[in-house]
């Protein structure tokens, strides 16, 4: 998982861990696997353009500022 804000990330190899306790984000064994998925996240958004999130903001109130609706359906 990815979040902004300056919250780590989150990461769980699911076939060790199905239970997802243990995070391996900072374990440099994954490191590759990070780096890889940061690239498709990165390649996805930019295929879509998504600025949803652009001027929101996490706050300790929940999200702040602008959030783009969903396409009715999604």
């Amino acid at each position: 998982m990815h979040f902004g804000g300056g919250l780590p990330p989150l990461l769980f190899d699911l076939e060790k861990d199905p239970g997802e306790l243990n995070d391996a984000a900072s374990d440099p064994a994954y490191l590759p696997v990070r780096l890889d998925l940061a690239e498709r996240l990165l390649a996805w958004r930019a295929e879509h353009l998504d600025r949803s999130l652009t001027l929101a903001e996490l706050t300790r109130d929940g999200v702040a500022g602008y959030v783009a609706a969903l396409p009715h359906g999604i």
